[in-house]
């Protein structure tokens, strides 16, 4: 009888493995992609009295590396871009009602895509925003089909629905236009679809 090839067996294991490391490594980035994080209901009665917010509202650009707890960031997102009504309507206009503007939201844990009718994050990536979009322990980023010509407007009503809750919460926001100009930082979105503006937010430094 001839002796087992024992060399050649390891050799083969040994070349196997790593495929294997990596089909593992794949598959939990892609469950990880598809997570799903239900937000705690928004108080839709309390907060600071509109003109209040109106007249506190203002840019800050410094943060602390604070993050917003769940139940606010549940309210912040509620409040730019939620449903309001049963039909599914929301807090900021769209022409004709399309809602063609989705909402991204960047963490340390990732990028998350808000679903307003279940209220939820879900998660799109499991790498955190990078420069220049790490400023504040959340970023907002809004997308918009490429050349729909209202997009920019209901990129400005979303923002502004933002920077309004940020007032009446005691949070620092900034809008950036200009961390969009580079497309490639944003490989999650979907295809026809371009960032249009971000926004950070976080506690006041």
């Amino acid at each position: 009888m001839l002796p087992a090839r024992t060399g050649s067996k390891q050799g083969a294991s040994m070349r196997i493995l790593p495929a294997l490391l990596l089909a593992l490594l794949l598959s939990g980035t892609a469950l990880a992609a598809g997570e799903t994080v239900r937000l705690p209901e928004p108080d839709r009665i309390g907060g600071m009295p509109l003109m209040q917010a109106l007249a506190e509202r203002r840019s800050i650009r410094n943060f602390s590396t604070e993050a917003p707890d769940e139940v606010t960031l549940g309210g912040l997102l509620w409040a730019a871009w939620g449903e309001n009504r049963r039909d599914g309507r929301r807090t900021a206009p769209s022409a004709l009602n399309r809602q063609a503007l989705k909402l991204y939201v960047g963490k340390a844990d990732g990028i998350w895509l808000y679903d307003a009718h279940d209220h939820a994050l879900v998660r799109v990536s499991d790498i955190p925003p990078g420069k220049p979009l790490d400023d504040a322990p959340v970023v907002l980023i809004f997308a918009v089909p490429e050349g729909d010509p209202c997009g920019g407007m209901h990129v400005g009503s979303v923002y502004q629905n933002v920077g309004l809750f940020c007032a009446s919460a005691g949070l620092a926001n900034v809008v950036k236009a200009s961390t969009t100009r580079d497309q490639g930082m944003f490989p999650f979105l979907p295809e026809g679809w371009k960032a249009q503006a971000t926004q950070s937010v976080g506690r006041p430094r």
